[in-house]
């Protein structure tokens, strides 16, 4: 009997194994193709000639050039090759060339930012203006990156833009470094890989000088990942995977203080850990998942706790909590208007209201009113189009944002080869939007052919994805800035199905070919 019911039970976790994985890997699918599909019919791809100058012909006839090279002869595949198999040298010489590059563009632009950054920014001049306790008194969430702020610019004994600007570099970097320690762990022959990958990366990604949530939170998120990775890692001893699970605790945590939907791939990665469990028989097992659990759970108890002691006794900023925006009203925003964006009326709602009970009254109202008018099929029709608002724009919402940039005329001296590609009225902005689009194109595009590929930890990332995807199909997005917490599951992913998409790439595009001679064969 014991026999029989031990052989029932690891059927049904084995089909729960499986089914799990094929969830994941159509949801994932249907999620990922959606954003393949709106990167291609982006408008970043339109360039506008109005507003172009020589640069943009420069560039295009550049480009043109390279795809002959590599038509008549390989020279560039050649010199490709060279560079990609430099070693750690050439691997040290174009970080460096990255970072000369990221600290010039800091320098040469470094301006007043509007939106939720400027508050920031009003805290670190005056906590005590009546606007900016009004602002944390309602944006209570946003109280730990401005203490973190404060505190970091206190040791600096300064307040501006260029100083904050170089925090936010030095963090961004130190997330890319995280990434590559997590995927020497997950295969040494793809650290390369993922290096070149984020240099080509960072080299277009300008939000360096955005201050704020969605680049702050970015080397939390890694250690998270990095933390459940060591902690699955059956090269380590069990004193080792404690260390990494403490880590994802910690991380986790603090990720949660600075931007709550961050810990998303942490309930992805303890989720997929049990389905993955439950698929491999032994006490041994079991017991050794137990004591870990403990101390991931037992360390972000600890921190958390911590955490908030700092934030409930603060004194930088008197704050009135009653006046706290509910949840329930971003999700409210994120079923308004055509994009699920940022909705001005109910904000200003938010602040007319006192009470809280009023706020989720009119919240609940609201989500009501627009389902009704939606109806089931027009609201699964704007949650699709969402997804591309969400997630399409390779720019990460450049400039999408109320007031991005205070300034707004590019310098007409050193300063101009910087700015004219990403202030607001920079004559090659559309440039920048153009090549950055190409390169998310790629990036996305090697992840929807990559769907072969699995194993726990790929699995871990496309469900971290699946659920950010979720998350900014419910709250409010409309813009593919909020994507950028979630960058370090996807650069990841990346390297880790690059084969498997190679592969079925070239299959798609052989299967082509041999239909196109079959035709013309037979015509």
């Amino acid at each position: 009997m014991a026999y029989f019911l031990y052989n029932i039970s690891m059927n049904f976790f084995n089909y729960l194994f499986k089914s799990s994985r094929s969830i994941i890997n159509i949801l994932f699918t249907i999620f990922i193709g959606l954003t393949f599909y709106f990167t291609l019919t982006s408008s970043n791809l339109l360039l506008n000639s109005q507003t172009t100058t020589w640069v943009t012909m420069v560039m295009l006839l550049g480009l043109v050039g390279i795809i002959i090279i590599m038509i008549t002869d390989n020279f560039v595949k050649r010199f490709a090759r060279s560079v990609y198999q430099s070693g750690w040298l050439g691997m040290l010489v174009l970080g460096i060339l990255l970072l000369i590059w990221q600290i010039f563009f800091i320098v040469a632009t470094h301006p007043a930012i509007g939106f939720d950054v400027n508050m920031l920014h009003q805290a670190w001049i005056n906590p005590n203006q009546a606007k900016v306790r009004g602002y944390f008194s309602q944006n209570y969430n946003n109280l730990p990156i401005l203490l973190l702020q404060n505190w970091i610019l206190t040791k600096f004994h300064s307040t501006s833009w260029l100083v904050i600007d170089s925090v936010t570099l030095f963090l961004v970097n130190l997330s890319a470094l995280i990434n590559i320690v997590t995927m020497y762990l997950v295969s040494k022959d793809k650290v390369r890989l993922l290096w070149y990958l984020q240099i080509i990366f960072l080299a277009f990604f300008p939000m360096i000088i955005i201050p704020y949530t969605d680049t702050w939170v970015l080397p939390s998120v890694s250690l998270i990942l990095l933390g459940f990775v060591g902690m699955s890692s059956h090269s380590f001893n069990l004193i080792y995977r404690i260390l990494f699970s403490v880590m994802a605790g910690v991380a986790t945590v603090i990720t949660y203080y600075i931007k709550p939907s961050g810990i998303i791939p942490a309930i992805a990665f303890i989720i997929v850990g049990i389905v993955y469990l439950c698929n491999i028989p032994g006490k041994k097992q079991l017991l050794r998942a137990f004591c870990l659990l403990v101390f991931l759970f037992g360390s972000g108890a600890i921190t958390f706790v911590l955490g908030q002691n700092i934030i409930s006794n603060q004194k930088y900023v008197s704050i009135d909590k009653s006046l706290e925006i509910p949840s329930i009203h971003f999700v409210n925003m994120g079923m308004s208007g055509t994009t699920g964006a940022y909705n001005p009326h109910d904000a200003l709602m938010m602040a007319k209201l006192p009470k809280k009970q009023d706020k989720i009254a009119y919240s609940k109202k609201m989500i009501r009113k627009r389902l009704k008018q939606r109806g089931f099929g027009g609201y699964i029709s704007f949650l699709i189009r969402k997804q591309g608002y969400n997630t399409a724009d390779g720019t990460f919402g450049w400039l999408g944002e109320g007031t991005f940039i205070f300034t707004k005329i590019p310098a007409s001296n050193w300063k101009w080869w910087a700015q004219t590609f990403t202030y607001p009225d920079g004559k090659n902005v559309s440039v920048f939007r153009f090549i950055s689009q190409l390169i998310w194109i790629s990036l996305v595009g090697i992840l929807f052919f990559g769907w072969k590929y699995h194993d726990l930890v790929s699995d871990g990332l496309r469900l971290s994805l699946i659920g950010g995807f979720l998350f900014l199909l419910i709250f409010e997005g409309g813009r593919s800035r909020y994507l950028i917490q979630f960058l370090p599951s996807i650069i990841i992913l990346i390297p880790i199905v690059w084969q498997s998409s190679k592969e079925t790439i070239a299959k798609i595009l052989l299967a082509t070919g041999l239909k196109k001679m079959e035709v013309s064969q037979n015509a």
